[in-house]
Parts: structure tokens; C-alpha cells; sequence
């Protein structure tokens, strides 16, 4: 099994993110299993040595990714057919940044070798789902076909922060991203696009089983996570700890007591937009001077 991430840009906190995810990939992984970051900046990762495989992708290869429609998230699911033709007979478990494991990973690991796909969690039928895109998305979608898929009222939402792909099952890639690319051009709209096409691709192969009871996906507690990462990784290098030492710390964690996500009341969800819009305007001002 590879367990894979993609990291590009230049945020520092997403490079920090995949760190402390990798840290506790590490405690969960056995020896034959290999971690492997796709990587804008290589140079981030040098910590790691021969303990992580860095697949180096540069502007040129995120844009061919981004496809005729340039879709940004399209290069999410071309990482995982680079993967896969790289080391066809190992399956693929693939985790955003703002990921950990918190428990043994032996049923997901068996579960992989004998065929299953998984992603973090279902979020519910598309049809009943109730955010502004969602309702959207049916709309735009119901009834019709992507690829060899009828859109109805059983086609479920699945969480993407892991996704989990059975060596078996690696033909469920070609027909993500043909959804995908089908979705783009009947012009759906794209903020969950990836997400619905690896939903409907992943379980039209082999079905999906749920697999956040050995992974947390804190995208609802950013905050507050990336505050204790940031702290903790300072602390870690400023003490000029071994990989072995910051392991040890992981390992004493009790990941499970922090919250993964916190309701925000639209009062603070707008003064956060309007912080957050007044700082990039204010740099850019700097810049321009």
C-alpha cells in the first residue's frame, strides 16, 4: 500500500498540514508500506530523507493536469493515476493535508488487498443534501449520464479528504476522470465537482465503505489545528528533535480529545471573510509600492 499526498503552491500551512499527517502516517504504516508527496516544492521535505518518496510536479505538469477545462481539482485525480501507473500492484491510500490517523490500520489495509475502495465518510444522498452547491449540482445533474453513470436520487456525496483505491480497482480512476472531464463540459458547477466524480467513479467499482473510524479530517477546525501543528512543529525544530524523538511525541498524543469540526455562527464566518479579505488587500497594496 502507497499512502499518498499532493501538495503544490506556496502556503506554508498546507506543507505544514501534510507534516504532521505524515508523522502519524508513520506510526500507523508497516515496513513494506511507502509514503509518497507530490510536490511543488521538494525542497520542503528534505527533513525526510529515504523515509518519504518526493514526486516532484512543477507548474507545467499542473496545468497539463488541470486539463482542457483547467479545472483545478482535475489535478487531484491525475496524481492518483500517476501513482497507480507508477506502482501498479500496490493500492493507494491517498489523504489531504488536514488528516491523521488515530488508530491501527489493519481492517483498511486488508480491506484495500481484497478489493474494497473507501473514502473518509458518506455525506448523504445528493438529492437531500442541503448546502446552496449541492442543491445546485441536483439540479443541474438529475437524471443525467456521465460516463456510464445515471445521476438519481441513490447517487451519494462522499467525503475526499481520504480516498482509499484496491489495486483491483485502479480502472475506477479512468472513470473518475472521465466523469470528471463530462461534468466540466455540461458546465456543473465546480466546487464539489472532483469530490461527486470520485463518489460515483469509486463505488461504480466495487462499492465504497466509510473509513473515518482510523482517520481524522479536521477541515472543520482549521483553526484551531493549524495553531497546535504550527506550535508543535516550532517547538520540535527549535529543539533540533530526531524524526525518531518527534515520533515518540506523536505517538503520546491523544489526537481524539481535539475537535475536527466547530459550527461558526454567520457573524463570525462574515468577520472572518472580512478580515481575511482586508489583509490579501492590504499586501497587495504593499506589493504594488
Amino acid at each position: 500500500m502507497n499512502i499518498v499526498y499532493l501538495v503544490f503552491g506556496n502556503n506554508k500551512e498546507h506543507y505544514r498540514q501534510v507534516y504532521f499527517s505524515i508523522f502519524t502516517a508513520m506510526i500507523r504504516k508497516n515496513a513494506e508500506e511507502r509514503i509518497i508527496v507530490l510536490a511543488e516544492d521538494p525542497s520542503l521535505f528534505l527533513f525526510f530523507g529515504d523515509h518519504v518518496e518526493i514526486i516532484t510536479i512543477n507548474r507545467k505538469i499542473i496545468k497539463e493536469w488541470e486539463g482542457e477545462h483547467q479545472f483545478f481539482w482535475r489535478v487531484k485525480i491525475k496524481a492518483l493515476l500517476f501513482v497507480a501507473e507508477k506502482y501498479p500492484s500496490e493500492s493507494i491510500l491517498y489523504l489531504d493535508g488536514d488528516t491523521f490517523f488515530y488508530q491501527e490500520i489493519n481492517v483498511l489495509r486488508d480491506g484495500l488487498k481484497n478489493g474494497q475502495n473507501y473514502m473518509h465518510l458518506e455525506e448523504g444522498k445528493l438529492a437531500n443534501l442541503r448546502s446552496k452547491t449541492e442543491k445546485l449540482m441536483w439540479k443541474q445533474m438529475q437524471n443525467k449520464t456521465y460516463d456510464v453513470i445515471t445521476i438519481d436520487r441513490t447517487s451519494a456525496m462522499w467525503n475526499a479528504g481520504l480516498i482509499g483505491i484496491s489495486h483491483q480497482r485502479f480502472p475506477c480512476l479512468e472513470h473518475t476522470l472521465n466523469i470528471n472531464d463530462a461534468m466540466c463540459a455540461d458546465g456543473v458547477t465546480r466546487r464539489l465537482l472532483e469530490q461527486f466524480a470520485f463518489s460515483l467513479g469509486l463505488s461504480y467499482c466495487g462499492g465504497l465503505k466509510p473509513a473515518d473510524h482510523f482517520v481524522g479530517h479536521y477541515w472543520g477546525n482549521k483553526t484551531y489545528w493549524n495553531k497546535m501543528i504550527n506550535n508543535f512543529l516550532e517547538e520540535c525544530f527549535m529543539k533540533n528533535y530526531t524524526l525518531e524523538q518527534i515520533l515518540s511525541q506523536v505517538e503520546q498524543m491523544d489526537l481524539t480529545e481535539n475537535a475536527i469540526w466547530v459550527k461558526e455562527s454567520n457573524t463570525q464566518r462574515k468577520l472572518k471573510n472580512f478580515v481575511d479579505h482586508f489583509y490579501k488587500n492590504k499586501k497587495s497594496v504593499y506589493i504594488k509600492k
